[in-house]
């Protein structure tokens, strides 16, 4: 038999071969897969977790991040120096105040 034959090959036999494929190698299905946060959506949440920031700024990142995972983004690329950067840019371009008082100018 050759490759243009293929057409010839009864139905229950490639019922069997789709099976026997399926138990050999199963779907890949994607877990809900969650998307990254933009510098935008960062922002945002920078500027929310700011206005109710009470504690030191060293946990400050760590709450950005919290933030982020209760909007449903996946924060594992996001560090810290990623968030100072987008807070210092944030204060000196007067989008909001520097409440945490680490912004020297």
């Amino acid at each position: 038999m050759e490759w243009k034959d293929i057409d010839e090959i009864p139905e229950d036999v490639l019922e069997e071969l789709k099976e026997a494929m399926e138990e050999i190698a199963p779907k890949r299905r994607r877990r809900g897969k969650t998307k990254l946060p933009s510098n935008r959506e960062i922002a945002e949440a920078v500027i929310e977790a700011a206005k109710a920031w009470g504690g030191s700024p060293e946990d400050f990142p760590d709450a950005v991040r919290s933030l982020l995972e209760e909007w449903g983004y996946d924060t594992r690329y996001v560090n810290d120096r990623r968030i100072w950067r987008i807070y210092e840019t944030l204060v000196r371009r007067g989008v909001m105040r520097d409440t945490l008082g680490v912004v020297e100018w």
